[in-house]
């Protein structure tokens, strides 16, 4: 495998600028760099994993900073080697500090044999990272009951100019929810960030706790899982929301273990009637049983779901165990500029 080029997104204007493989690159946070990679290819049509990373190379290995990782198509070639020329786009973000002569490298992660295309010293990290600060912060109720295997998923974005108002939290919070949903795993916490230095918003990260997606069950906390579905609902769930075009963005996600939040009388007292019957049916399920019909949670009083709701949660977790008191709940209002700390649970369809 061979880096044939690469190419500089800058954040603003939206533009590409190549650059000769092996000459110094300088970058900027909210840039994107697109490496160009040349190789052979001989065997069945299928697909593979195209990964580049961008570090520091040391004497026990490489130093990854930043990373992305991109499904390639593969064709059909049984003779002869095929060359094929693909590209990954590798988003330059504030996990990497400014400095000088970062490594770089790409290959093909399931064809190790293909070799790794790495160049020392190539890119300069300049200017300040954003700042970022919390402007919405979602706690989803079944984040209550639960302990176990999370994924976290960190997905840093920068995007054209917008007002703040234009920021549609519970849009946002439902999307991220239903699309998580579809892939059989359930969100727990989501916090978005925003640089608020510039008076136009640009540079955003979204951070997802939810409950394992696709087998990642089991697998060692800080390991990265599941990158491309992460991508995937992330971006869905923007769209949902009518908020932005991503431009560029970064992603990762790693697994952690959680234990439930505690649940104050203070935090039901201020849920709906929608979120406790939703809450109703997530702690029936965890109980493994059968869930209440929707009439007849309809037909009950805001006292007696409450009631209800205490019950089940208490028979998941003990009060003598776990259920005191939570200290900073962050107000339920408004954080930021025109943006609510949701508490939110859709009703089980």
């Amino acid at each position: 495998m061979n880096i044939t080029g690469v190419e500089v997104i800058r954040r603003n204007p939206s533009v590409a600028i190549g650059v000769v493989a092996g000459e110094k690159i300088e970058l900027t946070f909210g840039d994107t760099l697109r490496v160009n990679v040349s190789f052979g290819y001989r065997g069945l049509a299928g697909s593979a994993t195209l990964y580049g990373a961008i570090g520091s190379r040391g004497f026990l290995g490489f130093d990854e900073i930043l990373h992305n990782d991109v499904s390639i198509d593969l064709p059909e070639s049984i003779a002869d080697f095929t060359p094929c020329e693909r590209s990954i786009d590798i988003g330059i973000t504030p996990d990497i500090d400014p400095g000088i002569d970062y490594d770089l490298y790409v290959k093909l992660l399931e064809y190790p044999e293909a070799g790794m295309a790495q160049v020392d010293d190539v890119i300069d990290i300049v200017g300040l990272p954003p700042t970022y600060e919390l402007i919405q912060h979602t706690i989803y109720p079944y984040s209550y009951v639960y302990d176990g295997d999370v994924e976290i998923s960190t997905f840093t974005f920068t995007t054209f100019a917008f007002a703040p108002a234009d920021w549609a939290a519970d849009k946002l919070a439902d999307g991220v929810e239903s699309e998580v949903e579809k892939e059989g795993g359930r969100v727990l916490e989501l916090k978005v960030y925003a640089d608020k230095t510039p008076l136009l918003w640009t540079d955003f990260r979204i951070e997802v706790t939810s409950t394992p997606l696709g087998g990642a069950v089991g697998t060692a906390p800080g390991i990265a899982v599941g990158i491309p579905i992460w991508a995937a609902i992330l971006i869905v769930a923007l769209a949902i929301a009518l908020l932005i075009a991503v431009i560029t963005w970064s992603i990762k996600t790693i697994t952690e273990t959680f234990t439930h939040k505690p649940l104050s009388p203070e935090i039901k007292a201020a849920w709906s009637r929608g979120t406790l019957i939703g809450c109703i049916n997530d702690f029936e399920i965890k109980l493994e049983r059968t869930p209440t019909p929707p009439g007849e949670l309809e037909e009950m009083s805001d006292q007696e779901l409450r009631d209800y709701c205490d019950q089940l949660a208490e028979e998941i977790v003990p009060p003598e165990v776990s259920w005191v008191p939570l200290a900073i709940i962050g107000g339920l209002g408004v954080l930021g500029v025109g943006v609510a700390v949701a508490l939110s649970a859709r009703p089980r369809e």
